[in-house]
């Protein structure tokens, strides 16, 4: 088996809620309630800035310049790609730069994102590619399923939530990451296995939380 399909074996009993979870499932319904979409946005903006820099942190610890650049560009994705979707979103919901900054960070997303700066910064490379897969494969889970919902791609509000992350440019970028951590971890020891293990299973309970965080607009 390659390292991501033993990622996903190990995290999927955590997988299996994700579409059942009230947020989650009420997005691809439509039933959401904007201000907790709202909610979501401004926190998941705070997010991405932290999660850049668990990319930025590759670059530091790649040793090879191409996995410098490719960590480069992901986050020029982050910051210039995702983030502009979320602006447009902010524009549509009346949020303003001003409340984005001025918002407190949830106590969920400090803790998930301080877990990943963490393992970032005590691993190497492919601790960092592993920390950052959960959110961006389980997303493209997430926007591939609801895509398939009657509707939900024309949804006024979430249609474009929903088309952004399961169109072929996300895909094809969660796709790299998967590569990626596959070439990296071919051949490493069980310990260095287990551990990375260890961190997906985590990010992804991490995922979960944050829905239900979003859902119960928690602070």
């Amino acid at each position: 088996m390659k390292l991501t399909e033993k990622l996903y074996e190990a995290a999927k009993p955590v997988w299996d809620g994700y579409l059942s979870q009230p947020f989650v499932k009420e997005l691809g319904e439509g039933t959401l309630s904007p201000e907790r979409f709202r909610f979501y946005m401004i926190q998941d903006y705070r997010y991405l800035l932290q999660y850049a820099k668990v990319f930025a942190l590759g670059i530091v610890k790649a040793e090879e310049e191409a996995l410098q650049r490719l960590f480069a560009e992901m986050v020029h994705e982050t910051l210039d790609g995702e983030m502009q979707v979320h602006k447009a979103y902010m524009a549509r919901l009346g949020i303003t730069e001003a409340e984005v900054a001025e918002t407190k960070t949830a106590l969920t997303n400090q803790s998930y994102t301080s877990y990943m700066l963490d393992e970032a910064h005590k691993g190497g490379a492919l601790e960092i590619l592993v920390a950052v897969l959960s959110c961006a494969w389980s997303y493209q889970m997430i926007g591939e399923s609801h895509k398939k919902l009657t509707g939900a791609l024309e949804h006024p509000l979430y249609g474009e939530w929903v088309n952004g992350y399961s169109c072929e440019a996300y895909c094809a970028g969660t796709q790299r990451i998967i590569d990626l951590v596959d070439r990296y971890g071919a051949d490493i020891s069980a310990e260095r296995e287990a551990h990375l293990k260890e961190i997906f299973v985590n990010c992804s309970r991490y995922e979960a939380d944050f829905w239900d965080m979003a859902y119960e607009m928690r602070g």
